[in-house]
């Protein structure tokens, strides 16, 4: 479902092609999303949250490509991104199976030494996303498809391509950093795992917390490792827990993953971008601009480096704050405090929608409630005709007295308001 969208306006793209207005809309929200999405991504510590905010992030690109009318770019990113973004959550499920079900990378740190073939598969995943390669010679995946997009961008001409290729190359960056970051928040640094409550709760065989069949599959996957943590160092806790490897069923695909994200840009990109092989191979499948394909690789030079120096940029800035200084985050949090907690809150998205669709929702459920539905519907209907019929019975019971004298009275009346109705007739 998430990457539909994508495929479904790239077969619709002589209906978009028809509309301005809607191309123009295409591109300002899928670079919109791209911005947005790299933001939060910035600051999520959660493993599998980083690179599910970096897929929305990519899924911008490819709309705004679309945007502009490169729809072999967005199909082209679509395909190499499947290589690597695979990879790198198949890698960070691997990793959250070596850390008994921890998720919070702040509880990371050393882990290299211990899963080798992890952090080699999710650092070629790394290498992928963030676009590294170097031109005319090699590059990873992510190279050839995410530099298309910014250079169609560029060359469509229009000022919304120009808005896009500005916020793609930002974009570019935050994906190298938060990408850089969750690799050495990860990988690098001194191992962090005492305050893992999933590690003590590993090391110590605490099954107290958690539901049953968690605690049983921990048990069967870690009891090794939790029983010689029992002879380790009681100050930290966790000096007998050893990170271990995932089993082949993992392994080998991330194996096959990370070929894809090696080679899937170079092998397939004159098929999906070229302007003569790849209007042959999309055989009319898609609206096939030769022309933006010819202006994409006469872009000036510094639009072709741009994507590379937004990578490097971005690799930069994390070594700097996660390997050579750590006290840089801390520090910059505490500096824009405001602007923090606004990506960390996603933007306040959440809440603007609880505000404007749930909590509208709510009240106006209550109100069809209480004024609709008790108020109108059964007070009138079903509970009104109810007291209607209890209230004619209770004035029913006093006639109904059981008294012979009383029925005859009641007979009398009725005999003489049928003479009075005679005679007067």
């Amino acid at each position: 479902m998430v990457t539909a969208g994508v495929f479904m306006v790239c077969r619709l793209s002589p209906l978009f092609e028809q509309s301005d207005v809607a191309m123009t809309v295409v591109t300002v929200v899928g670079a919109a999303t791209a911005l947005f999405a790299a933001t939060v991504g910035t600051t999520q510590t959660d493993i599998k949250r980083v690179i599910a905010y970096s897929t929305c992030s990519q899924l911008g690109y490819m709309f705004f490509a679309a945007g502009v009318g490169a729809y072999g770019a967005a199909m082209f990113h679509l395909f190499t991104h499947a290589f690597f973004k695979a990879l790198l959550f198949l890698g960070a499920g691997s990793v959250i199976h070596a850390m008994h079900h921890e998720q919070d990378m702040r509880f990371y740190g050393g882990l290299r030494r211990h899963i080798p073939l992890t952090f080699w598969a999710m650092m070629l995943g790394t290498l992928a996303i963030t676009g590294v390669g170097v031109m005319g010679v090699f590059g990873f995946a992510g190279f050839y498809s995410k530099d298309a997009i910014l250079e169609a961008a560029f060359a469509s001409g229009t000022e919304a391509g120009r808005v896009a290729f500005a916020i793609g190359v930002f974009a570019a960056l935050l994906t190298s950093f938060y990408s850089w970051r969750l690799v050495f928040l990860t990988f690098f640094g001194t191992p962090r795992w005492a305050a893992s409550e999933h590690i003590q709760h590993a090391v110590h065989g605490d099954h107290g917390h958690g539901d049953h069949g968690h605690d049983a599959h921990a048990h069967d996957a870690h009891g090794d490792h939790a029983h010689d943590a029992h002879h380790g160092d009681a100050a930290t806790g966790t000096a007998g827990y050893h990170p271990h490897e995932s089993p082949l069923v993992m392994l080998i695909p991330l194996v096959i993953l990370s070929l894809g994200a090696v080679f899937a840009g170079f092998v397939f990109h004159h098929s999906f971008l070229e302007a003569e092989p790849g209007a042959a191979f999309w055989r009319g499948s898609l609206v096939f601009d030769t022309h933006l394909m010819h202006a994409m690789h006469e872009v000036p030079l510094w639009v072709k480096l741009s994507a590379t120096a937004a990578m490097l940029a971005g690799l930069v800035f994390a070594l700097w704050a996660y390997v050579w200084d750590t006290s840089v985050p801390a520090r910059f949090t505490a500096t824009f405090r405001g602007m923090y907690a606004f990506f960390l809150n996603k933007w306040y998205f959440d809440e603007l929608y609880s505000l404007v669709f749930v909590r509208s929702s709510q009240l106006l459920g209550r109100f069809f409630w209480k004024r609709g539905d008790e108020g109108t519907i059964d007070r009138f209907g079903p509970n009104g005709l109810a007291a209607l019929v209890a209230g004619v019975g209770r004035v029913s019971q006093r006639v109904q007295s059981g008294y012979v004298y009383t029925y005859a009275f009641v007979m009398l009346i009725g005999l003489a308001g049928a003479a009075t109705w005679a005679i007067a007739g």
